[in-house]
Formats: structure tokens, sequence, C-alpha cells
């Protein structure tokens, strides 16, 4: 009888117990999601646009300034940005507002004069002179937010030189010790590798102990050398990103590679088609590389960005650009599916997400 006893306080204590383990379980498995960087150090090594300087550790974390604007999105989706036109051209708009539903018209102009105000317009170009015009589209939603696209066509002869194509892929999962290690970040370089390497780019991917500073400084260095006006070029990453020290990305030795570095570096690109995405946390800062004739996607603002589920094996937001490049074919569109989509995994989950497309590209970027 004394046995039954202990055997039932025993696994009345368990039972106990059991909703604190599921909770920690819960925890821990959102810890390993969120591709936060933990750091333990007093001096920290930053690339910034002075050059590396080693600074005192921050203990209170800088936030990223704001990005992902809720203005419509504004695209041009025909006639392509450098094409060109004869005879009769149909101006195609896309606009896409998350608050306005019905989306907003938007307001199509040639060399800045009102010519509709609706989604497609029949240009009769014979009257236009030969050379270069200037075709914008501008819509204002509810809230009185303006987007806008604008393209450049030309009516008559043309052509353009050389054209190639150059991208850095850069996954590190792989850290030094355990405590920083992450899932899927070299999966997420791999997939953008296969699909760049279809569309006809020089790849170079740096995969964890390859991804030192000093290799991605060498490596982007090597691509700048490379590209002229009438090449493309993409940039990816995936791993750990912070914003202690301005939005920095961490290579695969801990030195953190800050936005005044990487915009100080492509200051002098020639290239007028790049693209630029990070999968990391806390990396808006990175938006102030998104000038004239460039692209940026980023899986996040001032948040965190996740390692996907199971089934995903990517990064959740390297998951939905994989995963729009079956339905569109530009990086904005692909870019603002995988924002709308990470949002909704996030949310289904309770999790903070914040990731935003910043688009400075005349019409849709092709890859």
């Amino acid at each position: 009888m004394k046995k039954i006893l202990i055997g039932l306080i025993v696994c009345m204590f368990l039972i106990s117990m059991l909703p604190g383990i599921v909770g920690d379980t819960e925890t821990n498995e959102q810890t390993l999601k969120a591709r936060k960087f933990i750091e333990t150090r007093d001096i920290i090594p930053v690339y910034t646009s002075n050059g590396l300087e080693n600074v005192p550790a921050a203990r209170d974390n800088t936030r990223a300034p704001g990005g992902g604007d809720k203005s419509p999105r504004v695209t041009i989706t025909n006639p392509q940005n450098g094409a060109t036109v004869s005879g009769i051209v149909l101006i195609t708009v896309k606009v896409n507002d998350k608050e306005d539903d019905p989306d907003p018209i938007p307001i199509i102009k040639i060399d800045g004069v009102q010519v509709a105000q609706a989604f497609s317009y029949e240009w009769d170009t014979g009257p236009e002179e030969n050379g270069e015009h200037a075709i914008t589209a501008i819509a204002t939603d509810s809230a009185g937010n303006t987007g806008s696209d604008g393209i450049t066509v030309t009516k008559g002869g043309g052509g353009e030189g050389p054209v190639d194509k150059y991208a850095l892929v850069i996954g590190i999962s792989d850290y030094p010790g355990w405590i920083n290690d992450l899932q899927y970040c070299d999966d997420d370089a791999r997939d953008w590798k296969r699909f760049l390497s279809r569309e006809g780019y020089q790849v170079k991917i740096l995969l964890d102990w390859k991804a030192t500073a000093s290799n991605i400084e060498a490596e982007i260095d090597k691509l700048l050398a490379n590209e002229d006006g009438n090449d493309y070029v993409v940039l990816t990453y995936a791993g750990h990103g912070a914003s202690a020290y301005g939005s920095s990305i961490i290579s695969y030795d801990e030195y953190y590679m800050n936005s005044g570095w990487f915009k100080s570096k492509f200051a002098n690109a020639d290239s007028q088609h790049i693209y630029f995405t990070f999968d990391a946390c806390e990396i808006g800062g990175m938006q102030t590389l998104i000038e004239t004739g460039r692209v940026g996607a980023f899986a996040s603002n001032s948040q965190s960005a996740y390692d996907g589920d199971s089934w995903m094996r990517n990064g959740v937001f390297t998951y939905y650009q994989m995963d729009g490049w079956d339905i569109y074919d530009n990086f904005e569109e692909d870019g603002y599916y995988a924002e709308d989509n990470m949002e909704a995994w996030a949310a289904a989950k309770g999790w903070p997400a914040d990731p935003f497309v910043k688009d400075s590209y005349a019409g849709p970027m092709m890859p």
C-alpha cells in the first residue's frame, strides 16, 4: 500500500510539472527560429564607412530606421523600361494598396503631361519625336499616401552594349561555437545560387567558414571591378544581423559589416540594375543602399528574421521569395509576395515581423 501511495504522489508531481515543460519547449522553439545574434564580447570589430573600427559593446540596441512604408505599390507592367517603341503602345499599370479596396486608380503621364487616369492607356507614338520619352504612373490612396513608378522608352532606333550578370551569394549557418548557429542560411544561399545561375548570372557563393569579413570584402571588390553600366548585379545575404552598430550583417568570424560600409563600397557602382536582399534580423538600415536603379528586399526592419518551419527548409523570407518565382518574373513583385506571406506566417504564430521592400528602379526589375 505504501508503494502505491508513493507512486501516486510521484505521478501527481510529474503531471503538475507538465505545463511548465511544454511552455519551455515552446519558448525554446521560438528562440531557435529567430535569427538573433547573442553577443558576449566587450570589444566589437565593426566595418564602417571609415574602415575597420574596434568599438565597445553596445548594451542597448539602436533601432534601425523605419522601413516598409504602406504607400500604394505602383508598377508599370508594360512597356518595359528601356524598350524601343513604335505605333500604338499599350501602357498598363498595376496598383496594390493594403488599406484600400478597390485599389486607387493611377494617373498616367507621358513626358510630364497627364494622358489618362486608368489602369491602361493606348498611346499613339506616331506624332511623337524620335528619342527618349518618360512614362510615369502615380496613385494616391484614401489616406493620402502616394506611390509612383516611372520608366523611359525610346521611339526609333537604339541598342545596348553587351550585358553581363554578376551575383555574390552569402549564407552563414555555422558560426564559431554553437550558441549562434542557425539552421537554413546555407540552404538559402544554395537556392539563390541555383535560381540566379538559371537566369544567366556568374555566381560566387560564400558559405559558412568561407564567409569571413575579409573574403566578403574581397568578393565585393571583385564584383565592383567587373560590373559596368550595362550589367546586372545581385547581392544576397542570409545569416545574423544586428542594429547595435548601424544595421549590420555578421560575418563568419563575427565582424559586424554595417550599412555605412556597404554604402561606401557601392557608392561608385556603375550598374543601374542592382538587387540586394538580406534575410537577417534588424537589417532595415541597409535600405540606404537603395538609390536610383536599385531594389532591396529585407526580411526585417527592426524586428527578427526567422528560420522557417521544418517543411520550409529555408529562412521564412527566403522561402517565400523562392516560392514567389513560380508566380512572378521580377524582383519587386517577388519581394512583395515574400513580405506579405512572411507577415501572415508570423501573425499566425503571434510573433513580431516587419519585412519590407524598397524600390528605386524604374519599372519592374527583371532578373
